[in-house]
């Protein structure tokens, strides 16, 4: 029990404090996500299906600085742009540290309108389409740690004598297989 609480606490203290900002987060125009996909400005990104009742997009409306926005409440992307390509224009953050942030990419789709897409929530609904390279575990959000890392650290902990070699057999065993 002591080894295996040890064992999870040294790798969370590995991956959260050895200079892995935490996702999301920007830097420069690239918006790195809690699913390991970047989105950079003047990359294309393809749309998937709207998730409002009718079709229409949750998580992407107009944007509050464009010219179309209709006030205080934003207007949806309609479901015409299902399965369309977007441009990313620019990448932006509302909210504050007290608070949290919420992460937005400004995108063009088909029309003069830009539009506000919250990205992270986005992606879990299926409103982004994620290229398969950056799909992993959805029981496991927000992992950006390879195998081969994991692995490696499991052998430290078992050379230093932290866990039993059933206990790194086991946990390799289990990062092999992806669960």
């Amino acid at each position: 029990m002591y080894k295996n609480f040890l064992l999870t606490a040294l790798i969370f203290f590995q991956q959260y404090c050895f200079g892995q900002p935490a996702l999301p987060n920007i830097e420069n125009d690239t918006l790195y996500t809690t699913y390991g996909y970047k989105i950079t400005v003047g990359q294309e990104i393809k749309l998937g299906t709207g998730t409002r009742d009718n079709g229409d997009f949750k998580f992407i409306s107009v944007s509050r600085n464009s010219w179309m926005a209709p006030g205080p409440k934003q207007a949806p992307l309609r479901k015409k742009s299902n399965h369309h390509v977007a441009v990313v224009k620019k990448i932006v953050q509302h909210g504050n540290a007290k608070n949290g942030y919420i992460f937005y990419a400004i995108i063009g789709v088909d029309d003069i309108v830009n539009y506000e897409c919250e990205v992270e929530d986005a992606i879990a609904a299926s409103e982004i389409v994620v290229p398969d390279e950056y799909k992993h575990n959805p029981n496991k959000p927000g992992q950006s740690i390879s195998v081969a890392d994991e692995i490696t650290k499991l052998k430290k902990l078992y050379d230093d004598g932290v866990i039993t070699k059933e206990e790194f057999e086991t946990q390799k065993k289990k990062l092999l297989e992806g669960n």
